[in-house]
Order: C-alpha cells, then structure tokens, then sequence
C-alpha cells in the first residue's frame, strides 16, 4: 500500500469509533485478566502515593534503597523519580485502600491489596497506549482492519502486555509518547492549534514521569520546522503551541527538584553513583543483541517495525524522520547509562515507549493484499512475538529470577550469558508453572506448603515463584478461594477478553 507524502488525519464513522472502543475494552479485559497484582520493584513509587494519600506529603516513610544521595534538604528522604507517576497512581492507591477495608486486609500481607489496586494504573495506561494506536494507525491510512491490527500488535507482541502487568512506571511513559508523537503529527496535518498543544501536554507529563523524556521534544520540533516549511511563521507558532504546556511542567519540576534538594537541577540522582554514564558502543550492543536486554529479542516483531520504518521515510518522509527521530532519541540515551537494561527487567524496560514508533509503520503491511510477502512476514512475525510475551505474561520474572536455587547472579551474567536472561529464565519457570499449577488448582496435587516472608518487601518475593502470575492464581494459594473458584474467575476473565475480541473481528469484517 503506497500511502500520500501528506495524508491528512481520516475522519471516523460510528462504526469505526466501536472498533475504537472494543480495541481498548479488549485490551484492557486482557491486560487485566493477566495481570497479577506485583509491584516488581517499584516499591519506591507506591512510598510517594501512599504518603500523598495518607500524609499530605512526598516524602518517603524511610530510606526505601539505603541511599544518602536521596536525603532532602529537610532531611527526610525523597523518590528521585518525577512526580508524574505518584500522581497518577493516586486514585488506583485509593482503589485498593478501598478494597482492603471491605476485605479487612484479610487477603496477603499488609497493604498487598493496595499495591495491586496500585498496578491496576499500568492496566489502564497500556490499554489507552493500544487504544491511541489504533487511531494513530487509522488517521494515517483511513482502514480500519490494518488499523486493528497494529493495534493489537503493540498491545499483544510487544513488551507492553507484560509490563501492564507491573508497578512500573513504562507503561504510563509510553503512553506519555505516544500521545505527544501522535497529536504532534495531527495538529501538524490538520493545523488544528489545540492538538499541538496536547502534544505539549505529553511531552510535560512525560517529563513529570521520566525525566529524561523531555527529549522527544527535540525530534518533535525538527517534525514542525519540516512540516511547516519554509514558512517559519508558521513553524514558530506551532512550536510555541507545543512549548507552552511543556515548559509549565519544566518549572513544575524545577521547584519540586528545590523543595525537596534545595537545586532545581537535582532531581535526587545528582548525588546518585547509580545513575552514572558509561559506553555508548557497549549499550547499544546490549540493547540490540544481549539475551538480557535485546529489544529485538523481547519484541522481534519490532525488527519488521525497524524494516517497514525505512520504508516509510521514503514515501513520507516527515513521519519517518519523526518516528525514527523519536526512537534514535530514545536508543541513544537509554545505551548511554551504566543501566542500560533497567536491571532485573523482563527485556530493556527503558525502551518500551520506542515500541509504538516501530509498531505504526506495519499498518502499511497489514493494508498490503493477502499474498503479498510483507503481508505474510508481518503476520508470521505477529505470531512470533507474541509467543515471545507468554513467558512474561505467564511468571513474574521478579519471583523466578530470585529463587534460592538461583542465587545471587551479577548484572554482567544477567545481561550477557543466555541461561541467566530473565527470558531463558521465565521461559523455563513457565514449562514448570503452567502443568504444576494446573494440578493445584484442580487439586491433584496439593498446594505446596508457603514459607515465611523476610525483610521490607511487601510483595511476596519468592515465596509463590511456583505460581503464574495471574491474581486468580493468587487467590487461591493465599486459601482466599477454592481451586475450581480460582479456575471460574480465570475463565471468566479471559473468556471475556476472547468474547470482545469476536465482537471486535465482527465489526471490522462489517467495516470492510
């Protein structure tokens, strides 16, 4: 399919809005059915919620990571993460408060109902990210079948649908991009002043949760001087459009940088040996081939997305240099950390909001006709990825990757040798969990016998590494319901999602 140099954005029936709304009711039934409730190791960002909802305040209860570089100038200490996150988790804190009061915390240890309410906000963020998709897809090409496609592709073949799964603050960041990437792109072809200034809004709240993202911003104003040009007019005003709401949260976090470490620069990593630099060349080499952190081994469909993004820029070339401007932004900075694979992550955690830019491309593929070669790779690499995201989805690799079996393994073994990968890791504890659990849960085998928690962690660490990481499984080995209630609440929830996506391959086959 050879789209125009500058499609305008498509404009949608009503049937095509139901498609809209059933895409994100699928992939939210989805991502919720699957989900299991664990913060990973984002517990610092639950501290932040937890003391905005109960203390009135920002500060953490305690030193979470043992870090002076986090002690503010009051001395209490303080998350060095942006306060977007926190914000944003807030009425899903107060869901599972909620939860927790009519279940008179009779269910896990203390608080673990407000940490999955918590993680509930990944959910949602991640279906609105699938959600934007589609209508990204759709203003560019006007299908609705391809759009849905690509649509789903971000949402069940990439990193996104494990990552909803956790307190991570990846999901809401990509979210962030995208919507800056995409209203940047609308308000740009339909010259319409108040989409420019959402995406302004993205690039703030993206800042507001990662920092570093404000980045995206740079490719974003090389994508309106292009699209306007060479009317500098015109480029100017949409620029300052897109500026405004982003500067606002500039200054937002200059002065939440100055209460909190008396330096609007010092966002509590400054003093962090953690956060350092170290080789380019060496993370970019990880994020492309290491078996710990490869984006192309943890998403391989975004390979395709790499291929048909070339493809793009030469028919638009705007877009491509936007999308590609966007993703190298990203890569560049990501490969430039000592932490380049996040550390104990499912895959390069870091690059997750790069995963919408490489998906958008393919909608050109899946508009191609059904026995064309690129139609057929696509499909292929859709099935693919997909069955990549399973060990993911089945197991925690927080829980599997921290057995006393396993033992304490350095971030080099993690990183570079295959047996030590979360993947290979997940992969082989879920050949494991999937038969074993099935055995529990209809009681032909009892439930093994559950060992005392240590330490701080509120989660619940390795002590259920036996079991899938669905929060109906869950229920059962914390003896909150029986084995066949475990199974009918699983049934259930995936039966749901399987029942919205006939009813959204109905309407696109209607549509078409």
């Amino acid at each position: 399919m050879i789209l125009p140099r500058n499609p305008s954005p498509v404009k949608a029936s009503r049937a095509v809005k139901r498609a809209a709304r059933l895409v994100f009711l699928f992939s939210l039934c989805l991502y919720a059915a699957t989900t299991g409730g664990s913060m990973a190791t984002d517990i610092m960002t639950y501290e932040v919620t937890k003391a905005i909802v109960e203390e009135h305040s920002v500060a953490l209860p305690y030193n979470v990571f043992g870090m002076e570089a986090h002690r503010g100038v009051d001395r209490r200490y303080y998350a060095p993460y942006g306060i977007g996150h926190a914000l944003y988790s807030v009425p899903f804190y107060m869901l599972g408060r909620a939860a927790d009061h009519f279940t008179e915390g009779s269910i896990g240890r203390s608080e673990s109902v407000r940490k999955a309410g918590m993680t509930l906000g990944s959910v949602v963020a991640a279906a609105i990210s699938v959600w934007l998709m589609f209508w990204f897809a759709f203003a560019l090409t006007g299908r609705s079948g391809p759009s849905v496609m690509t649509a789903l592709s971000l949402g069940c073949a990439t990193a996104l649908w494990p990552y909803a799964k956790f307190g991570f603050n990846a999901p809401l960041a990509t979210l962030c991009v995208l919507a800056a990437v995409y209203a940047a792109w609308h308000g740009a072809r339909s010259r319409q002043v108040h989409t420019l200034v959402l995406s302004g809004v993205g690039i703030g709240v993206a800042l507001l949760v990662r920092h570093e993202l404000v980045l995206i911003s740079l490719p974003i104003a090389l994508w309106l001087v292009l699209e306007s040009w060479p009317d500098w007019r015109r480029a100017l005003r949409q620029i300052s459009m897109v500026a405004t709401p982003a500067v606002v949260a500039v200054v937002i976090t200059g002065y939440y940088n100055w209460i909190r470490f008396g330096n609007v620069f010092d966002t509590g990593y400054l003093r962090d040996h953690t956060a350092g630099f170290s080789s380019f060349f060496e993370g970019a080499l990880g994020l492309l081939f290491s078996p710990g952190g490869s984006l192309f081994l943890y998403s391989p469909l975004l390979i395709l997305g790499a291929v048909a993004l070339y493809e793009l820029t030469r028919h638009d070339r705007n877009l491509g240099i936007l999308l590609g401007g966007v993703s190298l932004v990203m890569f560049c900075f990501y490969a430039s950390l000592e932490h380049w694979d996040a550390d104990r992550s499912y895959g390069p955690r870091y690059l997750l909001p790069l995963a919408p830019m490489l998906c958008l491309p393919l909608v050109r593929w899946f508009a191609c006709t059904t026995g064309d070669m690129r139609r057929r790779a696509v499909i292929i690499g859709l099935a693919l990825s997909f069955m990549v995201q399973l060990p993911g989805v089945l197991v925690d690799f927080s829980k599997v990757g921290n057995t006393p079996e396993i033992g304490y393994q350095t971030r080099e073994v993690r990183r570079w040798q295959w047996p030590s990968s979360s993947f290979a890791l997940n992969l082989k504890a879920a050949t494991v969990a999937v038969p074993a659990n099935v055995r529990f849960l209809t009681g032909i085998d009892p439930s093994p016998p559950r060992e005392p928690a240590v330490g701080l962690a509120r989660d619940y660490s390795s002590q259920f590494s036996y079991s899938l990481d669905f929060w109906w499984v869950y229920l059962f080995f914390l003896t909150t319901v029986s084995g066949t209630t475990s199974l009918l609440l699983g049934i259930a929830s995936l039966g749901s999602a399987g029942a919205l996506l006939l009813m959204l391959r109905r309407t696109v086959i209607h549509l078409n």
